[in-house]
C-alpha cells in the first residue's frame, strides 16, 4: 500500500505544470503568443506591435468566451501568464481589460492565477492605482503613479502575494531605471 501511495506521488509530482492535458493544444498556443508578443514587443519579428497585440487581444477574447480564463490548473503557469501578458499590452482596448479584470478577480483571490497578474492590469487601467505597480523612472528611481490609500499599499500588495512596495520599487529602480 505504501508503494502505491508512493507511485501516486511520483506520478503526480512529475507533471511539473500541474496544467490539464485536455488543454495542451491551448497552453502551446498562449505560450507561442506569448513568445511572439515578446519578440515582437523587442523589435525581432519585424512585425507591427499595436496590430499583433489587437490580433492577440482578440484572440484571448475567443479563448475566454469558449474556455473561460485560462487558469494555472487548466493551461498551467507560464501559458496562464501568456493570457495575462497580452491583455496588460491590449491598452488600446480598455473596456477589454476591464471586463478581463472582473473575470479575474476572483479566480485571483482564489489562488486559480497568479494573483499578481491582476493587481498589475488593475494599477495599468487605474488611477489612482492600488498596488503601485505602475510609475517612471525619475533618475535613476522608480517613481509610482499615483496610489490610493497610500498607508495600506503593503497590505493589499500582501493580499496579491507580493513584496512589499518599497521593494518592488527598489527592484523596479534597478531594473528600469539603472539604479
Amino acid at each position: 500500500m505504501k508503494t502505491l501511495y508512493s507511485v501516486i506521488l511520483l506520478c503526480a509530482v512529475s507533471n511539473y505544470s500541474f496544467a490539464n492535458d485536455e488543454y495542451s493544444s491551448l497552453r502551446q498556443e498562449l505560450k507561442q503568443m506569448m513568445e511572439l508578443d515578446q519578440n515582437t514587443l523587442r523589435g525581432k519579428t519585424g512585425q507591427d506591435f499595436e496590430t499583433l497585440r489587437t490580433k492577440q487581444a482578440n484572440r484571448v477574447k475567443e479563448i475566454v468566451a469558449e474556455f473561460g480564463w485560462p487558469t494555472v490548473d487548466m493551461v498551467g503557469e507560464e501559458a496562464s501568464q501568456a493570457a495575462w501578458i497580452i491583455v496588460q499590452h491590449a491598452d488600446d482596448d480598455k473596456t477589454f481589460q476591464q471586463s478581463m479584470l472582473q473575470v479575474m478577480q476572483p479566480l485571483a483571490l482564489a489562488g486559480k492565477i497568479n494573483p499578481a497578474n491582476y493587481a498589475y492590469l488593475y494599477d495599468r487601467t487605474h488611477s489612482p492605482q492600488l498596488y503601485g505597480t505602475q510609475g517612471k523612472c525619475e533618475g535613476t528611481n522608480f517613481i509610482p503613479f499615483p496610489v490610493q490609500d497610500i498607508k495600506d499599499i503593503d497590505s493589499r500588495r500582501h493580499e496579491m502575494n507580493m513584496t512589499t512596495a518599497q521593494e518592488y520599487w527598489d527592484m523596479a529602480s534597478e531594473r528600469m531605471c539603472r539604479r
